[in-house]
Formats: C-alpha cells, sequence, structure tokens
C-alpha cells in the first residue's frame, strides 16, 4: 500500500499542468482519478481494519487487565498474567485508554485517516481540474481573438 509522504510526492508530480498539452492534461484528469480513488479505496479498507482490530484487542486487553485471560492467550501475545488489582471494572477504562497495544492500533487508524483526507482533497481537485482547464483554454481563444 501506498505510504502518505509517496501519496503526497505522487501529487506534487501529479499536479503539474504543461500549458502547452492542455489537451493531454485534459484527457490525462480521469486516469489520474482513477489512480486516486484506487488510493482512497485501499485506505479506508485499512482504516476499517484498524478500527476492527482495535475493538478485539480492546476486549482482550480489557479481560487481560480483569486477570480472566487463559494460558494459551497469554502465551500467543507473550504476555505475562496481569496481577494488580484495578478495582472496579470502570478502572479498567483508564488502563485501557493509555494501553501501548491499543494506542498503536488508534495511530494506524489516524495515519490512514490522514491518507484518506489527503487523497479525498486531490480527488476534490481533480474533480475542479477540467472545469480549470476548459477555463483556461476559453481564455486562451479570447485572447488570441477567436
Amino acid at each position: 500500500m501506498i505510504k502518505l509522504d509517496e501519496i503526497i510526492n505522487s501529487w506534487k508530480k501529479d499536479s503539474q499542468i504543461d500549458e502547452s498539452k492542455i489537451l493531454s492534461e485534459l484527457t490525462n484528469t480521469p486516469l489520474l482519478h482513477a489512480k486516486y480513488v484506487e488510493i482512497l479505496s485501499q485506505h479506508r479498507l485499512a482504516t476499517q481494519k484498524a478500527k476492527f482490530d482495535h475493538a478485539k484487542m480492546k476486549k482482550i486487553r480489557r479481560e487481560y487487565y480483569l486477570g480472566n485471560l487463559d494460558k494459551e492467550t497469554l502465551d500467543e501475545y507473550g504476555w505475562e498474567q496481569f496481577d494488580l488489582k484495578i478495582g472496579t471494572k470502570g478502572n479498567i477504562d483508564t488502563y485501557l485508554e493509555a494501553d501501548d497495544y491499543l494506542i498503536k492500533i488508534l495511530e494506524k487508524k489516524a495515519y490512514y485517516d490522514e491518507c484518506i483526507f489527503i487523497c479525498e482533497a486531490i480527488i476534490k481537485e481533480l474533480n475542479n481540474r477540467t472545469w480549470q482547464l476548459r477555463e483556461y483554454m476559453s481564455h486562451t481563444r479570447f485572447l488570441a481573438g477567436n
């Protein structure tokens, strides 16, 4: 999957308009649109996966903090049994909010969300590009006296 800095660098290149090839730029717009829609789709799927992973891990970590995980699950993750008595189930939320495993998943989701935001902004600009290029062509014809 393409990374955020690659998306930005790709757009820096793709956003350049060669005024000597306006017709080519017009016909290239749908290809660019398709490119960024594909990237957007990949990141939307990734953010959904991160959301599901977070929900699953939150349940596992909640059971961990309650001391209810079986040995097999503890071994699977390489964890030791949580022995601290944290009082009520309500206090678990404090642990879950600061949990490194959950925070890493949320960081991934935030990263994918930023990629989505960038792609949506690029697609919005591409949707305006056709109009902008046509206006440029009209202005050029006007200046030429046509």
